[in-house]
């Protein structure tokens, strides 16, 4: 009987490096990933189609796929190769389209960590734990927990996908692996999607206030918010005054600029350039030096402007504090994890193919009022 032959160099990396080749990932992403020897085994395989690539993988022939489906598939995943291979494929294609979605909320958010999918509470910035002087017995004073909470809860997101029945017949690899790729574009836009929809839908905190509220001194609006010298002085002069409960200074600077994509080449200008050319009323003198050059790290969302979020808005921006000394809003990963997870499973009775699934563990919540400022801007 017919034998399949394997490659000389049949490592499980050589049929992955195959399989990247075929999902059109540039040649420079895939160099960076496997050796030479590698690359030069995978690229005389370039081309060959899925039921050839899992006859190689598998190191073994296998049946007629069209005569005996379920056969081919109990001979190819009954090895210990084959699976694996194509689980780390998709994990690799997963994580790739994951980095294709904008990220820029870890640049606003606190990463945090939870071991469970119970919900944690978070106790905001209270002032109780300032060091008090100790007295002549020696005796340390006891820091107090303030009761004002937030609570932060992992769930599971996920989906599954297969190698179908169809993809097998049609023997294109580059459709299996373009599959993980959107499911990990997917990822990406949920985790988007949880964080900036929130941030922008402004919920209620417990005070019954919105989290951007002028009662907590940390929201303005009228037509002299939008983006400009005097509006940011102002800004950074409003979040500078923020007290903590017990009346006492926040004592936290703020340090990152967000703005949505319509404000980033002005919001940038501003962290730029050294001298303004400003027009000025009533013959009142004004210099023309910046004085906030280089003061803010320039943060931009195309979200913040997207008309599918409630509070969306191109002209509304943000003076926020350093999210790991202050966070406005806080994402927690199951086990820290922040990178989803493809597994092979077995398929149902009803699936003719092979069954994969894509999860993350994340939740989000919004932290310290105390930590952001929001200009509306001009109408």
């Amino acid at each position: 009987p017919a034998v399949a032959s394997r490659p000389r160099n049949a490592s499980p990396q050589v049929f992955e490096a195959v399989a990247l080749m075929a999902s059109g990932l540039p040649n420079s992403r895939i160099e960076a990933m496997y050796a030479e020897p590698i690359l030069e085994a995978a690229d005389k395989l370039r081309g060959v189609g899925i039921q050839e690539f899992c006859e190689l993988a598998c190191g073994q022939q296998l049946p007629r796929f069209r005569r005996d489906a379920s056969g081919w598939l109990q001979a190819a995943f009954s090895t210990a190769s084959l699976p694996g291979i194509l689980s780390n494929i998709a994990n690799k294609m997963l994580l790739e389209g994951y980095s294709y979605v904008e990220d820029a909320w870890r640049q606003i958010a606190k990463i945090a960590s939870v071991n469970d999918f119970k919900e944690h509470t978070r106790y905001r910035m209270t002032g109780s734990f300032q060091f008090q002087q100790v007295g002549p017995d020696g005796e340390l004073k006891h820091g107090q927990l303030g009761e004002q909470t937030f609570r932060q809860k992992a769930d599971t997101h996920g989906i599954m996908f297969a190698l179908t029945r169809q993809m097998i017949i049609n023997d294109d690899l580059g459709a299996f692996t373009d599959i993980p790729r959107q499911i990990g574009m997917g990822a990406a836009e949920a985790i988007a999607d949880a964080v900036w929809g929130l941030w922008l839908r402004n919920p209620t905190q417990a005070d019954g206030k919105a989290f951007f509220h002028a009662d907590h001194k940390n929201y303005a609006e009228g037509a002299d918010t939008a983006l400009a010298v005097d509006s940011l002085t102002v800004a950074e002069t409003t979040f500078g005054d923020q007290v903590k409960p017990n009346g006492r200074p926040l004592g936290i600077p703020a340090s990152l600029l967000l703005v949505p994509t319509a404000l980033k080449v002005p919001a940038e200008m501003l962290m730029k350039s050294v001298q303004l050319n400003e027009t000025t009323t009533a013959n009142k003198p004004k210099p023309n030096t910046n004085p906030h050059v280089g003061k803010f790290e320039v943060v931009s969302s195309v979200y913040l402007s997207n008309a599918s979020f409630t509070g969306a808005s191109s002209k509304a921006w943000y003076l926020l504090a350093d999210p790991n000394r202050l966070p406005s809003i806080e994402i927690a990963f199951l086990n820290g994890v922040d990178r989803p997870t493809v597994e092979k499973t077995d398929a149902d009775f009803n699936t003719l193919g092979v069954l994969f699934r894509g999860f993350h563990d994340f939740g989000c919540d919004q932290a310290e009022y105390l930590s952001g400022l929001r200009s509306k801007g001009a109408a």
